[in-house]
């Protein structure tokens, strides 16, 4: 039996290397201009990556140390090559990075010098209160306004969120699934764009990620017929996550408390029903229903957001905009406008899973600029093309391997969505909450729905066709129909090969 590497006690050995390394970084580095990075990616890095090891069974650390440190690396590269393209150049930064950072480092002056208070920093004003700007002016309160640290962390942040897509979908699925979901992950573009910048979408996406492991642990333990002492103290650790990141989640989306609650009650709802009977659906559903109607006068006076769509857009100019005011308004609407709800429903739905549009290749139309930082996401973009119909076929083995563990999140992706999709359509970087999610479920296709190949052709040829009619050109079906042939050819040989391979093994 192959040995284990990593043993117990090279956790210590790690964490001596990286506070020695640490203090030559503090030593010999200009601090603010590359002291602060490098500082950030040995401590929080390392504190990562061992809390990673930690978690993860003896037999799985080699995988765990290699998807850690290239998941890292490759956004570090991302990084460093994005703002050296760019000069450092504040407009082709996110606008909503540049206001947080201004934010945090006008909060860190005013607390370095209460008496002069915080100075206006125009129409953001309103953000000063807010969770993720403190959090920004703690760290440039301790170590100056050091951006370039926190982006460090933000990626860290992502590196992290990789292995904890990895370490669920190992818990739900197995080692396989868990593989794919955990390069998917690391690959995926998307992420790269927000964790390179000083936004708060990488601290929600780990804080989310982290509150399904500790649920999904949760609810492990709970089922255990003998708890143990040591087992107790780890549920009492989860659950003290658990109420940390549900607190902290409400602080940076206000929607996302309502969606993780149903998610955790989905949980005993799921263990409830799997035998099936009659009566247990009829429990919940009659306890469900009860508590809507109890709880129905505060919920339909609740106020909800307006639709954010440009009036520029094509979606805002042929469909008919729902009325958000309030719950119990925007259910009147509905029931009042059935037909342009579906319609609204249908295209905004449409738009947000394909958004940011890859096939507006920079400077493909007049209208489209040759570089904007949203661009960076594009190839991620053109693989989750790829992967979205082993992500619909995925959900199906996910279910059944999972013998409906996967619900939860499956509730919570179905939620998030919808919410995007009625109120900030195209809004890719809200949507990127759920990729995680839609990527396992991919994974999960890939390793288990491959012979279902051929029925992706159901969402491959129509997408191709309209990226064709959006950019006015054949290339886009003739660059498809190379990659279709390319790869048939190479099934071929791989498919002979191991024909071949098997008759030498019988001879």
């Amino acid at each position: 039996m192959k040995k284990p590497i990593l043993p117990q006690h090279f956790l210590f050995w790690l964490s001596a290397l990286l506070a020695a390394a640490g203090a030559l970084g503090l030593a010999f580095l200009p601090w603010e201009t590359v002291g602060a990075p490098v500082l950030m990616i040995l401590l929080a890095g390392g504190l990562a990556l061992g809390l990673a090891l930690l978690d993860s069974p003896a037999e799985e650390r080699r995988f765990v140390v290699r998807l850690f440190f290239v998941a890292l690396g490759v956004r570090l590269a991302a990084a460093a090559l994005f703002y050296w393209s760019t000069g450092g150049n504040e407009e082709y930064i996110y606008k909503d990075a540049s206001t947080y950072d201004r934010l945090a480092w006008t909060l860190a002056r005013a607390w370095h010098n209460p008496a002069a208070g915080a100075a206006g920093v125009g129409p953001a004003d309103f953000l000063l209160d807010d969770l993720y700007p403190r959090l920004l002016a703690g760290l440039y309160f301790l170590i100056g306004h050091a951006t370039a640290a926190a982006v460090v962390i933000n990626i860290v942040l992502g590196a992290s969120s990789v292995y904890l897509a990895y370490r669920i979908a190992a818990m739900l699925f197995g080692p396989v699934t868990a593989r794919w979901t955990g390069w998917l992950t690391a690959f995926y573009t998307g992420f790269w764009l927000w964790e390179m910048m000083t936004l708060k979408d990488a601290l929600f996406l780990f804080l989310l990620l982290l509150f399904f492991l500790g649920l999904y642990r949760l609810w492990n333990f709970l089922s255990l017929p003998d708890k143990s002492t040591a087992s107790i103290i780890r549920a009492v650790g989860w659950t003290a996550v658990l109420i940390v990141v549900f607190l902290t989640a409400r602080e940076l989306r206000n929607y996302i408390p309502i969606i993780l609650a149903g998610t955790a009650a989905l949980i005993p709802m799921v263990e409830i029903l799997k035998s099936g009977r009659a009566w247990r659906w009829a429990l919940v559903i009659g306890s469900a229903v009860l508590l809507l109607m109890v709880f129905w006068p505060v919920i339909s006076r609740r106020g909800l957001a307006p639709v954010t769509l440009e009036s520029q857009s094509t979606l805002f100019k042929i469909t008919e905009l729902p009325d958000t005011r309030t719950v119990g308004v925007f259910l009147n609407w509905i029931i009042a406008h059935p037909l342009g709800f579906l319609r609204y429903l249908a295209l905004s739905m449409f738009s947000t899973a394909l958004a940011p549009y890859a096939w507006l290749l920079p400077g493909t139309l007049p209208e489209v600029p040759r570089f904007e930082s949203y661009m960076i996401a594009f190839p991620g973009m053109w693989l989750w093309y790829f992967l979205l119909p082993f992500s619909i076929f995925g959900i199906r083995e996910a279910v059944r391997r999972s013998r409906g563990g996967v619900w939860p999140m499956l509730f919570y992706a179905a939620a998030v969505f919808l919410v995007v999709s009625v109120f900030i359509p195209r809004e890719y970087r809200h949507r990127d909450m759920i990729m995680p999610i839609a990527l396992m479920m991919a994974a999960e296709g890939l390793a288990f729905s491959r012979r279902w190949w051929v029925v992706g052709l159901l969402v491959w040829i129509p997408l191709i066709g309209f990226i064709a009619w959006k950019l006015n050109s054949a290339a886009p079906v003739l660059l498809a129909l190379g990659a279709g042939v390319a790869a048939v050819v190479v099934w071929h040989i791989r498919v002979r090969r191991r024909r071949e391979d098997q008759m030498m093994r019988l001879g």
